[in-house]
């Protein structure tokens, strides 16, 4: 049997999802009688995830092999959040249903957006004050979540004859 006949189900070389809102960083868990527990916030903001690569991707089963990813928060706040917070909650969201483990992620990029300390005003820049529309370097966005997951290929040395 070669390599070429194998009933292999086809992924997307690239799948792109966008969850909308502020962005969530991963909970510390919580230990009660040395039981680690999740916090509510986070089990939500994980089946956000889950659930909207669902709905854009409902037959496609976890990829096996190596994945890379590029991840931008777009923030409503300055609050500063560390992104590797923010980044563990979305990749452990996709395990299982993504891709079979965040394990086989072997490349990350991984990008936080803040909204503009000032913004323009009727006399020139001022400071934001609420209610201004969130914009990053003087573009306008909403808060959000977007991916880009690039499902990689494995090398399959082919002997030559």
């Amino acid at each position: 049997m070669s390599f070429d006949t194998l009933d292999l189900p086809s992924w997307p070389a690239t799948c792109r999802l966008t969850i909308p809102g502020d962005p969530q960083s991963k909970g510390r868990p919580r230990v009660y009688n040395g039981h680690g527990i999740t916090p509510e916030a986070t089990r939500k903001a994980e089946n956000r995830v889950y659930s909207e690569w669902r709905r854009q991707y409902p037959d496609l089963p976890p990829y096996k092999g190596p994945v890379a990813i590029t991840l931008i928060f777009w923030t409503m706040t300055r609050r500063g959040r560390d992104w590797d917070n923010l980044a563990k909650l979305f990749t452990d969201a996709l395990n299982g249903v993504a891709y079979e483990d965040d394990r086989q992620i072997i490349d990350a990029n991984v990008h936080v957006r803040r909204p503009d300390m000032l913004v323009l005003g009727a006399r020139g820049p001022r400071k934001r004050k609420t209610g201004d529309p969130l914009t990053w370097h003087g573009n306008p966005y909403q808060a959000c979540t977007q991916a880009i997951i690039n499902f990689q290929q494995e090398y399959i040395p082919i002997k030559e004859d």
